[in-house]
């Protein structure tokens, strides 16, 4: 993968104003918080090539670009705009752990020769690697492993690549084949007909208490 650069320039305590930049801080364990801008469209592109796993060469002004990691980002839960980006500056001799994500291919393949369904219990794995083995995800072809309902793909059975020491627990189970489930519908129950009896019976009691009582007759007087 080529090199995902990103500039940007550093500012003053504001977060409002910003125009079409947005806030951001990088930080690590050995240097200061440096608030920065950066350009909302520039972060946006970098952002999906490196997801939160991959390098970023960060070039702070004129100074000399640092390798960085997008650490959290936060959006604005109306319009889902770019409020606040963190980065986090690494020391490129230290391990880390991560999380990658899991791209699984193979799937529709898997459910049409099983008849089963494909469940996906986990999306991510966390490795431990050098900053120069960081990758952004994880190819998976399950084909190979999956091949009838109960057939389970789990952690130890992933091919990493060269670098990455596998930190999630070997069993997990990461992906697998299961029945479907039918769905079943219960017709509504059908109210009984009342038998003969009870239908005259009924009625009986209707036409009872339609009878009104006659109320009380003025007299008539004559003069």
């Amino acid at each position: 993968m080529s090199k995902i650069k990103l500039n940007a320039r550093q500012r003053g305590k504001e977060k409002q104003g910003l125009g079409k930049e947005i806030p951001a801080v990088v930080y690590g364990p050995n240097s200061e918080n440096i608030n920065l801008a950066i350009d909302a469209k520039e972060f946006n592109k970098a952002y999906h090539q490196a997801g939160e796993s991959t390098l970023i060469e960060l070039a702070v002004e004129n100074q000399e670009p640092i390798k960085v990691l997008i650490h959290a980002v936060q959006r604005n839960p109306v319009n889902d705009q770019y409020i606040h980006v963190d980065f986090y500056q690494l020391a490129m001799n230290k391990k880390l752990v991560v999380e990658v994500e899991l791209r699984f291919t193979g799937i529709e393949e898997v459910e049409k020769a099983s008849q089963g369904e494909v469940t996906r219990n986990m999306d991510v794995l966390e490795v431990e690697c050098l900053p120069k083995n960081l990758v952004k995800e994880i190819e998976v072809d399950i084909r190979k492993k999956l091949k009838e309902i109960g057939d389970v793909l789990n952690a130890k059975d992933i091919k990493l690549p060269a670098g990455l020491v596998l930190v999630t627990d070997p069993e997990a189970s990461i992906i697998s084949v299961q029945k479907i489930k039918e769905e079943i519908f219960e017709e509504p129950k059908k109210e009984e007909a009342p038998a003969a009896g009870e239908t005259e019976e009924k009625k009986e009691e209707v036409q009872e208490g339609d009878t009104k009582p006659e109320g009380n007759k003025k007299e008539d007087k004559t003069t």
